[in-house]
């Protein structure tokens, strides 16, 4: 999500995934902490619950991350890919993936198919869940309340999943996850995936000012969701999206040129 790579530490977890090198850093396991609450179900123990959520977030973020870094591969640029504990990274190894086109970076047009691979993967992440909702014999509800609407799975009373046991959670833990993290992301607020698409495509209508616009846009955005998330009692995401308002009019402030 944020674009600076955490320090290496000795409680690192490193592993390989479809060929990309994996570091988690041990503070990722923090986000769960914090946000997994409520994904867990009244019927599950609460140890047990935040297991899951752990793995819930953990797999999703990790899908997400490896839609970038396949992308990259794809346009033929080498990366590995970070989780911490303000969601994820994919890194590239090469100095082509981002900046002057004269250097032989990726083109604008490259550079959104990576940045739109993350949210792709992790929504088709969430249709697996839907798909395994309804193989179980279930189906899924749509329910209007809160901030946003929702989507929860539903079994049919007698069903050995009904009510609101691990698998009932887990499939709507999948579901909501994916969903609400990945459209989020499509936000047209930097560092956001939809931050960095919409970059580019004001780089691509005027390449002397897209920046500079795309940073106003992105202030706009940001400061309109915590405003949102405030009147409807979202303090974390009031928070959140304040806080990515301040980090974008400090960039405007600091911005002084063109892209090229």
């Amino acid at each position: 999500m944020f674009l600076s790579e955490p320090g290496r530490t000795g409680y690192d977890l490193n592993f390989s995934c479809f060929g990309f090198p994996v570091r988690v850093h041990p503070a990722f396991f923090i986000m769960p902490l914090l946000l997994g609450n409520g994904l867990i179900t009244p019927a599950v123990n609460q140890g047990v619950g935040l297991l899951v959520v752990t793995g819930i977030f953990f797999v999703s973020i990790l899908i997400h991350e490896i839609g970038h870094a396949v992308a990259f591969r794809y346009f033929g640029i080498p990366s590995r890919i970070v989780l911490y504990w303000m969601g994820g990274l994919a890194i590239p190894e090469s100095s082509r993936a981002w900046g002057n086109r004269s250097n032989g970076a990726l083109s604008p047009n490259q550079q959104i198919i990576v940045s739109f691979a993350g949210p792709a993967f992790g929504l088709a992440l969430a249709v697996v869940f839907y798909g395994l909702v309804y193989l179980l014999g279930g189906k899924v509800v749509l329910l209007n309340e809160g901030f946003l609407p929702f989507f929860i799975p539903a079994f049919p009373e007698g069903s050995k999943y009904a009510g609101s046991g691990i698998v009932f959670m887990i499939c709507f833990g999948g579901i909501m996850l994916n969903l609400f993290l990945n459209i989020l992301n499509l936000a047209p607020i930097y560092p956001l995936d939809g931050g960095q698409i919409a970059r580019q495509f004001m780089v691509k209508i005027d390449a002397y000012n897209g920046i500079r616009n795309s940073i106003i846009l992105s202030l706009g955005c940001a400061i309109l969701i915590a405003v949102f998330s405030l009147s409807s009692g979202d303090r974390f995401l009031a928070f959140f999206f304040g806080f990515m308002a301040w980090t974008n009019y400090q960039m405007l402030q600091q911005y002084n040129g063109p892209r090229w």
